[in-house]
């Protein structure tokens, strides 16, 4: 579990030109992912169309499901693809591939027009989405990761997550506005195309940015004076399987805690709750956006303070207002504007602070691996956590909710932050320990 140190070169482009160009592309990729969230009330009837409106929303739900499956898959291609031949070749791809999907599911014909090939290439367009989308966000970290010249990981790290959510910030305003400025009816018939059409704009605006940035040095001295390797999936499982787990479980715990805060929060406001979704879908956006801050003052705790601190405020504040926001957040059915503001308040400083322990995860991905298989440890470790996270995390929250009333989900993001920062403190035992060690 020891840290690779790695010889401190001279970057080819500005560390925060590269950490901009990650959060552009981690932005798309939750923008994608979670628009197609926002838009299952009007992609069902046009592409599962049944008697029971419920059957065609699972049914659209399953297929946000498969794009999970495509991840892990992704993840050892684009490793594959970035160990070998570069990660910005691999990151122009990723965005093609997201930014392309996305745009080919707007144009997509409906049930009525073609019949059950719609539903066949809604699943398909889902699968090349998740497949591209697994190797952004580790291709994004080892990018930053060696073009930061050795200085302020954290706060370079911080920005690639950052991304992320304002993605998801994004999705709920672009739905929210197209509905708002076309009506139901049209939302309904074709408006929710346009959101996705948007993703081929934003694709083309990161593509030209990334273009513009060469590969990294520490991977181009490596291709000019060692060569890369054939198969650095075999070598990375051969050579890095434990810390590959270990980042794959403080992922595992980071998703388990926005499933809850983000994806679960919706959940429990629209159908527990019974709130209006213009609402919550503009809560969700502005707290999503605002929160976005704690990533920063979390890379900046990190780089000053280190990774067991910043995991202990981040995750233990976290989990001591997951109660409070539930309370928070129950308010706002008898009340107004002032129960709106608490709420938001308190979502937005919990959201913050689970933001805040996120670049430690990210710094502890980019630093553990050597070079030759940096692109493809992180990203499977990082696809890992999230497809398990992902998966396990809704069901876990309805059977709490079920058994225990809505609040016993809070447990879950008690139980997750537990988790990550006895991870942490673990790891930063060992390396201290092996740091210590005559020879270490």
């Amino acid at each position: 579990m020891s840290q690779e140190t790695r010889p401190a070169l001279t970057p080819t482009a500005p560390p925060r030109r590269v950490a901009t160009a990650g959060l552009l592309g981690t932005f798309i990729e939750f923008y994608d992912y979670t628009l197609y969230a926002f838009l299952v009330v009007y992609l069902a009837p046009q592409f599962f169309p049944a008697d029971d409106p419920a059957t065609g929303i699972l049914a659209t739900l399953g297929v946000f499901g498969a794009g999970y499956v495509a991840r892990p898959l992704g993840a050892v291609f684009f490793g594959w693809l970035g160990d070998r031949h570069g990660r910005r070749f691999a990151l122009l791809t990723t965005i093609t591939g997201m930014g392309g999907a996305t745009t080919l599911m707007g144009v997509l014909p409906t049930y009525t027009q073609i019949g059950f090939v719609a539903p066949l290439l809604l699943v398909v367009t889902r699968l090349a989405q998740g497949f591209s989308a697994g190797g952004e966000v580790g291709g994004a970290s080892t990018f930053v990761a060696e073009s930061d010249g050795g200085r302020r990981r954290g706060l370079m790290q911080s920005f690639v997550p950052m991304g992320s959510a304002f993605g998801v910030a994004a999705a709920p305003a672009a739905v929210g506005l197209t509905a708002g400025v076309l009506g139901p009816e049209a939302m309904a018939a074709w408006g929710w195309r346009v959101p996705l059409l948007f993703s081929a704009v934003l694709a083309v605006l990161v593509l030209i940015y990334r273009s513009r940035i060469e590969d990294s040095a520490e991977f181009r001295t490596l291709k000019e004076r060692e060569g890369t390797r054939r198969a650095p999936f075999m070598a990375a499982i051969r050579g890095h399987w434990r810390m590959i787990l270990v980042a794959a479980t403080l992922n595992l715990a980071n998703t388990m805690i926005l499933a809850v805060l983000v994806n679960y929060m919706n959940v429990y406001l629209l159908s527990t709750l019974g709130l209006g979704a213009n609402l919550v879908y503009w809560l969700s956006a502005c707290c999503l956006l605002i929160s976005a801050g704690g990533f920063l003052l979390g890379g900046s705790w990190l780089d000053r303070y280190g990774r067991r601190s910043t995991m202990l405020v981040g995750y233990g504040v976290a989990a001591a207002l997951v109660f409070p926001l539930f309370l928070a957040m129950g308010g706002l059915v008898d009340g107004g504007t002032f129960a709106v503001i608490g709420a938001g308040m308190v979502y937005t400083l919990a959201l913050a602070f689970s933001y805040f322990s996120a670049p430690v995860l990210f710094v502890t991905m980019s630093q553990a691996f050597p070079v030759e298989v940096r692109y493809t440890s992180t990203a499977v470790a990082y696809n890992l956590g999230a497809v398990l996270g992902g998966g396990v995390t809704p069901a876990l929250a309805s059977w709490l909710a079920a058994s225990g009333g809505p609040w016993a989900t809070g447990w879950l993001v008690v139980g997750a932050c537990v988790l990550g920062i006895v991870v942490v403190l673990v790891l930063t035992r060992r390396s201290r320990e092996l740091a210590a060690e005559p020879n270490g």
